[in-house]
């Protein structure tokens, strides 16, 4: 077996920080096997707690999770969510784009997340939560309940007679779910998409979930019934990039607004989780009513962990490493020692994610100098527990390469998760590219310049050589679309060039919104853009990131960026250069990164060795190229039998011949070095060659 020295160059850092940023735990799993269950453990105790008051009782709570950044707080939900799964149903809400739509954004996000499969399981929480109804439990309904929809509405409104919503469509949409042809339509009419009349007709609906007020009855459906079934546990995150109020302040009152109405209105069955940054809080509380602070039922804060949970973490990482070494390393943490910690962390506390920096460091310089870097005499100038590390010395840090891996990783998993464009409304896609166009340094961003109160927020403007306008919706309904091209009309006098952005249907003849967005975009000035479902991945994997550094939570190599650090990041990466809805807007040109020329493509198919042009490689080689080299600049040193497998998880298409010949390639250009050609692959280690 190899030593923890070869392996440890062998492999990617184990502390890679690409694993560090937190998010939707419904999105980006979590590894359990890096987990170390005494951190954070009284608060979730707290929790716990809380929740089984809440069975006990059916009384809606709130708690606010407070704690630093890099304190674990949205790790810390993930942890509940996988904890408490099998006793509630989990929702996970991120930050609003427009606070007048902050009702349909979380009941919207709120069915989102109860579509979600939770481990272990074979029925979304949705369909798992309605079989829980005491109507189901009934002996020999489930079996007559098939086919007979009158029936299952008949019996669902004698269990609950009053109080609810719609109840008659409501529980017809709810039986609409158990009907695979239907169940995707019956999501959509709960989350709030506002339905073309043919959908609408095949739910036996009359009308859309249009309205903030319908929003909020419809999520006290869900709670009222709950009483029969599982409580459900909503959870706010990443609440540094809400909508800002007109002094700059974050528009936190929105959110409370929401929290007393569900308390007010008796809206039973829910647990309310806030997760705020301390110091957010501490800036900004004072924005918010003393009434509606008064309906946090509790405060629990997260803080800093002992060196003993510090040292856990290392060993959770590096766990797997060591079992492969034979005999096992001498200390469950080796090659690191607890006295770095000690160095840095003399007061004996420490933030998790300042823990695994550290870490990171230490291992990085390790796989460059086969040994650990002399402990400093001196303390460091900042010793806190907040303070991240000072540079071990000696390791270089390639921002740019370090940042394109977590683009990279992140695209990658917004691809697996973002499955059609209508899984956001237009305010929310309309955010994501107001986000995209301040990265790329667009001029005179306003945003809401559609000429309507209720579609305004679909649409942004901005300064080029001339007015731009873009429109962005995506609403089923013909009827809304027409409403939107109404307010098209009235902008054209004010903008120069107009866009509008729609993936969905535009009608026909007969329809007069179509007539209206004939008369405006066969004009030569105005363009109508049909977004690829790609654009919007690039969209939503920027969305992510933003969350991410706004919270102080998006670790790129050895730095912290904030928003601005991240906008700039962008720009140098040029990542956003192929994304093609950003092309056709005239935003960013047509990608142009270099490409290296395989070796297969260079040999002449005739093969009499002559000379021909180059072959340019398919877009998935490309792919694999920039991480493949993106890989070696942060890592390196690593085996080329990781290159591959790591290489093939992120670009699937790619073939091990393709691989072995792009290697070669990387190689003779001098771009990478292979330290041992005659060594069999697993032995093989690969080397940076810095340019």
């Amino acid at each position: 077996m190899a030593s923890l020295e070869q392996l440890i160059q062998q492999n990617i850092n184990p502390f890679d920080p690409t694993t560090f940023k937190p998010g939707n735990f419904w999105k980006e799993l979590q590894n359990q096997d890096q987990e170390v269950s005494s951190i954070h453990q009284g608060v979730i105790d707290s929790v716990e707690e809380t929740l089984a008051a809440l069975v006990r009782d059916r009384q809606t709570r709130t708690l606010m999770l407070l704690g630093d950044s890099g304190s674990g707080k949205s790790h810390l939900l993930g942890r509940l969510k996988r904890q408490l799964n099998d006793r509630a149903c989990f929702a996970y809400v991120g930050p609003w784009p427009d606070s007048q739509f902050i009702w349909r954004h979380v009941l919207r996000q709120t069915v989102d997340s109860l579509l979600e499969i939770p481990d272990g399981q074979s029925d979304p929480q949705l369909i798992r939560w309605l079989k829980g109804l005491e109507i189901f439990k009934k002996k020999g309904f489930a079996k007559r309940l098939m086919g007979e929809r009158g029936v299952f509405i008949r019996d669902l409104r004698a269990s609950f007679p009053t109080g609810l919503y719609q109840a008659k469509e409501f529980f017809g949409v709810l039986y609409d779910l158990l009907n695979p042809d239907l169940r995707m339509l019956a999501y959509d009419w709960l989350r709030g998409e506002d339905l073309d009349e043919e959908d609408l007709k095949l739910l036996r609906v009359n009308r859309s979930v249009e309205s903030e007020d319908a929003a909020q009855k419809m999520l006290g459906n869900f709670g009222r019934i709950a009483d029969s079934t599982q409580p459900i546990v909503i959870c706010f995150d990443n609440l540094d990039n809400i909508p800002n109020l007109p002094n700059g302040k974050p528009d936190l009152q929105a959110l409370f607004n929401v929290n007393s109405t569900i308390h007010n209105e008796g809206l039973n069955n829910f647990l309310i989780l806030v997760s705020i940054i301390t110091s957010n809080w501490r800036n900004n509380n004072g924005t918010v009513n003393h009434a509606d602070l008064a309906r946090v039922n509790q405060k629990l804060v997260l803080r800093t962990i002992t060196l003993d949970q510090a040292e856990a973490l290392w060993k959770s990482r590096l766990h797997s490493l060591h079992m492969q070494t034979d005999p096992p390393p001498s200390s469950p943490i080796a090659p690191l020692t607890r006295a770095w910690l000690e160095h840095y962390h003399p007061g004996g506390k420490v933030l998790p994610r300042v823990a695994l920096m550290l870490a990171e460091q230490l291992i990085r310089y390790f796989k460059q100098a086969g040994k650990l870097p002399n402990i400093p005499e001196k303390q460091p100038v900042s010793s806190k527990p907040h303070a991240k590390p000072a540079d071990v010395p000696d390791v270089p840090d390639n921002l740019r390469a370090s940042f394109e891996l977590v683009w990279q990783k992140e695209f990658k998993e917004v691809g697996r998760s973002l499955t059609r464009i209508a899984q956001f409304s237009s305010p929310e896609l309309i955010r994501r590219l107001q986000e995209v166009l301040e990265a790329l340094a667009v001029e005179n961003i306003q945003l809401a310049v559609l000429p309507s109160p209720k579609y305004g927020s679909y649409s942004l403007g901005y300064q080029r050589s001339e007015r731009v306008g873009v429109v962005w919706t995506e609403d089923g309904s013909l009827t809304a679309f027409c409403s939107v091209m109404k307010a098209c009309q009235k902008m054209t006098a004010q903008r120069d060039c107009l866009y509008l952005i729609r993936s969905g249907r535009l009608g026909t003849l007969k329809n007069r919104g179509y007539q209206i967005f004939q008369d405006i975009f066969e004009a030569d000035e105005h363009i109508h853009i049909k977004p690829d479902l790609a654009s919007v991945q690039y969209l939503e994997t920027y969305h992510r990131l933003v969350n991410a550094a706004a919270g102080g939570e998006l670790v790129v190599g050895s730095k912290i960026p904030h928003v601005p650090q991240l906008q700039a990041l962008i720009r140098e990466s040029q990542v956003l250069d192929d994304c093609s809805l950003l092309q056709q807007l005239e935003i960013v040109n047509s990608a142009t990164h270099e490409t290296v020329e395989t070796v297969t493509a260079s040999k002449p198919r005739d093969g009499s060795g002559g000379d021909r042009e180059p072959v340019k490689p398919p877009s998935y080689v490309e792919a694999a190229q920039r991480y493949i080299l993106n890989l070696m600049a942060t890592q390196f040193m690593i085996g080329m039998q990781t290159v591959i497998e790591s290489t093939q998880e992120q670009v699937p298409a790619m073939s091990v011949d393709e691989m072995d010949n792009l290697i070669q390639s990387l190689c003779q250009t001098n771009r990478i070095r292979m330290l041992d050609p005659n060594a069999n692959r697993e032995n093989q280690l690969l080397c940076w060659v810095p340019a």
